[in-house]
C-alpha cells in the first residue's frame, strides 16, 4: 500500500525517473505508467479492473477509494494479483 501511495513502486514513471528503463510510456496506452494510470484506466488490465469495480459495489473506484479505506484493501491486492503486474 504504501509503495501505490508514494508511487515508489516498479511502474514505468517510476522506473524511468530512477533512470532504471529508458521510457515512462505504457506500451499498451503510450502515456506514462503511473499509479493512477495502472490501476484506474489502463486498456491491458480492463477485465482485473471490472472485476475490482464489482467488487466495490455502489463506492467509486479513483485512487482514494482503494488506497486509504482498509476494508478495500483485500479487493486492490486482488486486482494487482490478477494482473501479475507488481
Amino acid at each position: 500500500i504504501t509503495q501505490l501511495r508514494t508511487g515508489h513502486i516498479g511502474l514505468n514513471a517510476y522506473l524511468h525517473r530512477m533512470k532504471i528503463i529508458a521510457s515512462d510510456k505504457c506500451a499498451k496506452c503510450g502515456v506514462p505508467k503511473s499509479v493512477e494510470h495502472y490501476l484506474l484506466v489502463c486498456q491491458r488490465y480492463t477485465a482485473a479492473r471490472s472485476a475490482l469495480r464489482q467488487e466495490l459495489g455502489r463506492q467509486r473506484l479513483d485512487l482514494r477509494t482503494l488506497l486509504s479505506t482498509p476494508k478495500n484493501f483485500k479487493h486492490l491486492f486482488a486486482y494487482v494479483d490478477a494482473t501479475r503486474r507488481l
